[in-house]
């Protein structure tokens, strides 16, 4: 019976040390003098927005700027993006990474990333003050550790025109209404405007109806595809009712989509409502136009989560670089609380991830665009069996579909049919050119 025991107890000892070495998490030794490199847009950018700061800090640390201009100069033959930024970053060995969350994701799988767990731990570095569920979404993207941080993220909020919600005694948005919620409230602006002024109740930027009807379905929770991706899913009934959702709002002129990145009918005060980002805040008040606007949350489906927060540039550490420590340090400084502080003071259009720190501006609580947690990440598609290139495959397809039912020229029950019949065999397309 003892030496049962003493035989469990050997077999946890060797299985725990087997964990921790397969793990990776080592301590960083303390700050030697050198050189490290760094992925930036550009050596002026990065000395402007970071680097003067280093230096102050850490005097002994040269920082070499690997501009990303590079990427295009020299690497625009190879086709493939991902490829060109792998060929980039090998070439140039930084020390210092700016991903974005795919790239990001690849790097940690091949384990080209620090785990930075352990220093984190080390240096009592605050990871509690960023806003919700961001650095979960980072460990997910990390298979449950934390490789990256990111000080400033990509947010959208609804933006609303308070005075044509007055002029036409229509109730304002509110924080977290769901889609229908949203096109319902725009269908109050349909048939309204004088002396051949038109008012759209929602303007959407960078869509046509295909993009819609799927932007729309899958942050309702809706699944395109079974369980192995070997069907579409597309001839149910929750897809139908987004496409009646588009189909109604296109026809009525309550909604019109923009394919451009243009908000020029809310700019132009012929829109009630529009989607944005921090830079509209910004435009509107350099383009001079005088209108009380507010923002609302995105819509959102449950738990209060939103899709539409993404990490453009993650901060990560290289596996191989030989002074982690000190591209640590220059990690720890761009997404620390001082720099966060620092960056409020000047607003440019773009939100520290962290919270608590630009609270308003131009007299306006930026609120709702901190009031969503950020969504885990996913696969692509809601599935990681979908080939990547099934998107840019099933979009024209869709739109023209789409397009069909709003010139009344199809049901939708017509349409659904033929797009499943239609995405199933885009589906095969983008499998078999995925295996050449």
């Amino acid at each position: 019976m003892k030496r049962v025991w003493r035989t469990g107890i050997f077999m946890l000892t060797i299985l725990s040390l087997l964990s921790s070495c397969g793990e990776q998490k080592e301590e960083l030794e303390p700050l030697q003098a050198g050189t490290i490199k760094v992925v930036y847009l550009d050596e002026e950018s990065f000395y402007e927005d970071y680097g003067k700061y280093f230096k102050l800090q850490f005097p002994q640390i040269d920082v070499e700027v690997i501009s990303k201009s590079k990427l295009i100069t020299e690497f625009n033959h190879v086709i493939d993006y991902k490829e060109a930024t792998r060929k980039f970053l090998n070439t140039y060995n930084p020390d210092v990474l700016l991903l974005d969350e795919e790239m990001f994701k690849a790097f940690v799988e091949e384990g080209k990333l620090y785990n930075l767990e352990t220093v984190i731990h080390q240096d009592n570095f605050d990871v509690d003050g960023f806003m919700p569920g961001l650095i979960d979404k980072l460990k997910a993207l990390g298979k449950g550790d934390l490789y990256g941080l990111v000080p400033q993220v990509t947010l959208h909020a609804l933006y609303y025109n308070e005075d044509l919600f007055k002029e036409y005694q229509v109730e304002p948005p509110r924080n977290k209404m769901s889609w229908q919620e949203l096109l319902e409230l725009a269908d109050r602006f349909m048939g309204q405007g004088s002396g051949g002024r038109h008012v759209y109740g929602l303007e959407e930027t960078y869509s046509d109806p295909g993009r819609e009807v799927l932007n729309i379905g899958f942050n309702s929770g809706l699944k395109l595809f079974d369980e192995k991706a070997d069907h579409v899913l597309i001839n149910m009934d929750g897809w139908k009712n987004v496409m009646k959702l588009v189909t109604d709002g296109v026809r009525s002129k309550s909604v019109i989509l923009n394919s451009n990145g243009s908000n020029k009918h809310f700019m132009n005060k012929e829109a009630a409502m529009t989607f944005g980002s921090p830079d509209l805040m910004l435009a509107l008040k350099q383009n001079g136009i005088q209108m009380n606007w507010g923002i609302v949350t995105m819509p959102v489906h449950s738990n209060d989560e939103s899709v539409n927060i993404n990490s453009r540039e993650i901060f990560a550490v290289s596996a191989t670089s030989p002074n982690k420590r000190a591209a640590w340090e220059l990690v720890k400084l761009v997404n620390g609380a001082d720099m966060a502080k620092s960056k409020s003071k000047t607003y440019n259009g773009t939100l520290p991830s962290r919270t608590g720190y630009l609270k308003e501006y131009d007299g306006k609580s930026l609120e709702a665009f901190y009031m969503l947690k950020v969504k885990e990440a996913k696969q692509k598609w809601g599935n990681d069996h979908v080939p990547e290139s099934f998107f840019s495959l099933f979009v024209e397809p869709l739109r023209a579909e789409m397009q069909v039912v709003i010139e009344n020229r199809k049901t939708i029950d017509e349409a659904a049919a033929l797009l499943e019949e239609k995405g199933q065999a885009v589906l095969m397309q983008a499998r078999s050119e995925t295996r050449k």
